[in-house]
């Protein structure tokens, strides 16, 4: 009965039970990866560009050549590697140094609740590309 017990605990605590974050966070790169960003910082290189109001819908953003986060990255996507991977590494890697500068201003989508936060400022978003590059950077040596 303890053993029963035991699973069923370790069961009920384990991340996927309890929804906490499952993100694989071992990350690997490769050269794509390091141009999509780069692309993507690129393609906000004034705060003229920046999208303020990203719905998730790039459509528009590239239309407009006025992109968000999300889409600067879509946009990277499709030009460096011809399509586009949710959770590729070049994406994550960005989601992932964005949370240094959460702050509370996700709820459901960081990317997007990031970058539509009032606080969200376009030097911040600098700073999480540049940060973005110089870790995939550093992992590729």
């Amino acid at each position: 009965m303890k053993s029963v017990f035991v699973i069923l605990f370790l069961t009920l605590c384990t991340p996927l039970a309890s929804g906490q974050n499952t993100e694989n966070r071992q990350l690997e790169f490769d050269s794509i990866d390091l141009k999509i960003i780069e692309q993507a910082h690129a393609v906000l290189s004034d705060a003229s560009d920046w999208h303020k109001q990203d719905d998730r819908k790039c459509d528009d953003d590239i239309r407009n050549e006025s992109y968000s986060l999300f889409c600067a990255l879509y946009k990277g996507s499709i030009d460096v590697a011809g399509d586009y991977i949710h959770r590729r590494p070049a994406m994550q890697v960005v989601r992932f140094t964005l949370e240094k500068y959460e702050d509370g201003r996700v709820v459901n989508h960081r990317l997007m609740d990031w970058n539509n936060h009032p606080d969200t400022t376009f030097e911040e978003i600098k700073t999480v590309f540049r940060e973005s590059i110089e870790e995939v950077k550093r992992r590729l040596e």
